[in-house]
This record gives structure tokens, sequence and C-alpha cells, in this order.
């Protein structure tokens, strides 16, 4: 009769653990999808347009731009559209972007 309970027991722990496990892949499909809807122009306008981009290189969660004028960057249009950080050198802009850096500079700079 114990066995009975340690099956029971094992089977409930099992269920349980296949609900927390679908949950959790459905909700990194769904956070996949919210990151597939990149809007380009916002990025671009927010820098200044193409044309004011001279270089840009993807390292890790970050995007490396060289600009022509520093002064048409829309830090808050950046925010906007999903940068969580800048890091500002003499001559490049870092924008940080945590979870869909690759997305957001193929979508800018590959497409």
């Amino acid at each position: 009769m114990t066995n009975l309970w340690w099956i029971i027991l094992v089977a409930v722990a099992g269920l349980i653990g296949l609900y927390f496990l679908f949950s959790f892949l459905l909700h990194r499909r769904k956070a996949a999808k919210k990151a597939a809807k990149i809007d380009s122009n916002k990025y671009l306008s927010a820098l200044g347009g193409a044309e004011n981009v001279l270089s840009h290189e993807l390292v890790g969660s970050r995007i490396v731009v060289s600009l022509k004028d520093y002064n048409k960057i829309n830090r808050p249009l950046l925010e906007e559209a999903g940068v969580t950080g800048f890091i500002e050198k003499s001559d490049k802009l870092t924008l940080v972007i945590k979870t869909n850096a690759k997305a957001v500079y193929d979508a800018l700079f590959v497409d």
C-alpha cells in the first residue's frame, strides 16, 4: 500500500513539473514574438538618420556606432525603441540592448 502512495506522489510531482516546463516554454515563445517586432525607422531616426551613421558593429548585447553628428541623437526615442543604456566615448556611441541586440542590428544594418 505504501508503494502506491509513492507512485501517486511521483506522478503528481511529474505533472506539476510538466506544467511549469510548458508554461516556461510558452512564455519564452511569446517573448520571442514580441522581440521580433523591431521598428528600424525609429532607431535610425533617433540616430539622426541612416546618412548620419558612419560605421557600426555588434558586440554581444551592444551595438557600437560611429556618427557624423552626435548632436542629432534623440535619446528618449532610442529608449522608447528598446535601448536600455548608452556608453559615450570620444568617437563612438554604444547602445546597450539587453534582450535582442542581434535582431536589432540585423534589422538596422543587414537587411
